[in-house]
């Protein structure tokens, strides 16, 4: 790799209305509709940040916040993982980790609670 033309490997959303169509509770969560346009990037991986520091600081209910915290928190790690698979330029790993993420995000949108 040169100094200054240099080679990266990241994962990125494609199309961040998939998110919502995979996840609209997740999404709604992450990015109330009441500050969307706030929002630049409302991709995978900005949604699980999101939610994370939103269960810790957003006024969700008691019930939904300790039924969301474990898994995501076990898909933060996730997506820790990922970014190492790719800084050490292992695509096979991080591909199987993005399998990973989406499978953990579709169980915890199907068993949400109602808020």
């Amino acid at each position: 790799m040169g100094k200054v033309l240099q080679v990266r490997v990241w994962a990125s959303t494609y199309s961040e209305d998939e998110v919502r169509d995979a996840w609209p509770r997740l999404y709604e969560l992450a990015f109330p509709k009441e500050q969307q346009r706030y929002v630049a990037k409302t991709g995978v991986v900005e949604m699980i940040e999101t939610l994370v520091d939103a269960c810790r600081f957003a006024d969700w209910s008691d019930e939904l916040k300790a039924y969301a915290k474990e898994p995501l928190d076990a898909i933060f790690a996730l997506r820790q993982e990922l970014e190492e698979a790719l800084s050490e330029w292992n695509p096979q790993k991080a591909n199987q980790l993005t399998d990973k993420i989406e499978d953990a995000l579709s169980d915890l949108e199907k068993d949400l609670p109602n808020e």
